[in-house]
């Protein structure tokens, strides 16, 4: 008989999903786990452990905007649903995890009550397949059986199905090589964030950022200082410079490492830029202000149409504009992009990464996750956790982390080991 545990479930019936779709822009707690809503707080078989996967327990489970974004069935973008499909069993969120294993191979090198942090993206060989190149070079977020269940399930791993379980959730089960030891003297504040972090490192090794050069973050949440904490620790000698908000956010970036602050959008922003830069301005009124010489590379971690316009307004000819935000549909000019020989890199996940020399980090081949567990092991405590619900508290978490700035929310996480007051 199957053992049942109380997780989030984003149930895809058929009524519910349509309800969602058309009716959540006007009432958001249908996106959120309200009345009506596909999320909803239930008891659900616990995942099955296959040979070789550890079973974890989350302590700490945070609210990513691809997961608010993903209780919107479409907002990820349509194409998308070919990779991932929308599963029959539903999906259990959370792939941002601190938790204590439960159960482990004993040839793992895990025991009951190790303090871990899982990573949620399989690859081929965990689904019964050969390995496919992309698998091979290190790149399983890449994987070419990503849309197949093999002997597990389709999509990416925990986080995106009900068979693995979920942060949002009491249980969940991973690969053992996909998980890895938290470090004594980290916190699980600190290291709930291993996740969005590596999501960062990726980024930044993936933009091509050279020693001595300097950077633009657009976005100041989670992801965007997590990038600026990975600029600094992995790039030698980078400058770097954030597009913040106010002064919370700014105070944020700064701790993260940045040099400076700009602020606004458009023309605004633009001229802070070239002052920053000391570029000459091209443009009028008209035609909108762009920087003659401004940075190597933009990393964009909100993918608007206008943080996309600002980023290709501020990069030098020949520059790197880097798409970490999940953007979808957007209508964007696209005429910088040619006329000044500009390079459009997305990024996603992790895999195996490489560190170079000059680094404070040590150089070398390994994965995402365990670079990003240095960083933040790498000083003191990061901060960024600003609020924690139950697990029977879904409206008013996701409403939170929907707010963003408006409620001084960075990062937002289910606390598993809360109860929800009584109304």
């Amino acid at each position: 008989m199957s053992q049942r545990m109380r997780a989030l479930h984003l149930g895809l019936h058929p009524h519910r999903a349509a309800l969602a779709v058309t009716a959540g822009r006007f009432r958001p707690e249908l996106y959120h786990g309200g009345v009506g809503s596909p999320l909803r707080v239930a008891q659900i078989d616990a995942p099955a452990r296959p040979p070789g996967w550890v079973r974890i327990a989350p302590t700490l489970a945070g609210v990513c905007a691809s997961d608010r974004k993903m209780l919107q069935l479409t907002a990820l973008g349509r194409p998308l649903l070919a990779f991932s499909g929308l599963p029959r069993e539903g999906v259990v969120p959370g792939h941002e995890v601190v938790g204590r294993v439960l159960e482990a191979d004993p040839s793992s090198g895990f025991a009951p009550g190790d303090r871990v942090v899982p990573e949620p993206v399989l690859g081929c060989e965990h689904k019964g397949f050969v390995a496919c190149r992309r698998c091979r070079d290190g790149d399983a977020h890449r994987c070419a059986h990503q849309a197949d269940a093999g002997t597990a399930a389709p999509g990416l791993g925990f986080g995106f199905h009900a068979r693995f379980g979920g942060g949002w959730a009491e249980q969940l089960v991973a690969p053992a090589d996909r998980v890895h030891r938290v470090p004594d003297h980290l916190d699980d504040a600190t290291a709930v964030l291993a996740e969005p972090v590596a999501i960062a490192v990726h980024a930044v090794l993936r933009a091509g950022v050279l020693p001595g050069q300097r950077a633009l973050v657009i976005g100041p949440g989670t992801i965007g200082l997590s990038v600026i904490r990975a600029l600094r620790g992995l790039i030698a000698d980078v400058e770097v410079t954030a597009v913040g908000l106010d002064a919370f956010s700014d105070a944020l970036a700064i701790d993260a490492g940045a040099a400076r602050v700009l602020h606004g959008r458009r023309r605004e922003l633009i001229e802070a830029a070239a002052s920053a830069t000391g570029s000459v301005l091209r443009g009028n009124r008209l035609t909108g202000l762009v920087l003659e010489d401004g940075y190597d590379v933009v990393i964009d971690c909100v993918g608007s149409s206008q943080t996309i316009d600002d980023a290709l307004r501020t990069l030098r000819p020949g520059g790197r504009l880097v798409l970490l935000g999940t953007s979808g549909e957007q209508s964007v000019d696209w005429t910088l992009l040619w006329h000044r020989e500009l390079t459009v890199t997305g990024s996603v996940f992790y895999g195996q990464e490489q560190v170079a020399d000059g680094a404070s980090l040590p150089p070398g081949r390994r994965r995402a996750m365990a670079i990003a567990l240095e960083l933040l092991a790498d000083g003191e405590p990061w901060r960024l956790v600003t609020h924690r619900f139950a697990l029977d508290e879904p409206v008013p978490a996701l409403a939170t982390a929907a707010a963003g700035p408006g409620a001084q929310a960075v990062k937002v996480v289910f606390d598993l080991t809360a109860v929800a007051p009584r109304s």
